[in-house]
């Protein structure tokens, strides 16, 4: 019998049903959550932009000051090299 784990077949799953890229992206903006500390929200995760929801322009304005450091931090808990920019939605 085949030896494969758990997240093999998960992943075989989801791309078989069309899941794969929303499945990703959820873990993105898990992850992203995670490092953000409540100072933003994720929203969606696409072709390496996270989109992410600030209070204010103020707070986008300092996060943007910020922005590589929070993608070099956000790509350590994934592991990867997913996320290359933040783009803001004010609400």
């Amino acid at each position: 019998m085949d030896n494969e784990n758990f997240s093999d077949i998960l992943a075989r799953r989801l791309k078989s049903q069309g899941l794969d890229k929303a499945a990703m992206g959820a873990w993105v903006c898990g992850c992203a959550n995670k490092v953000s500390k409540g100072k933003f929200e994720s929203i969606s995760f696409k072709n390496g932009t996270l989109k992410i929801r600030v209070a204010s322009g103020a707070q986008a304005h300092l996060i943007r000051l910020r922005e590589k450091e929070y993608i070099l931090k956000i790509n350590a808990e994934l592991k990867k090299d997913f996320v290359s920019r933040l783009r803001f939605e004010i609400s």
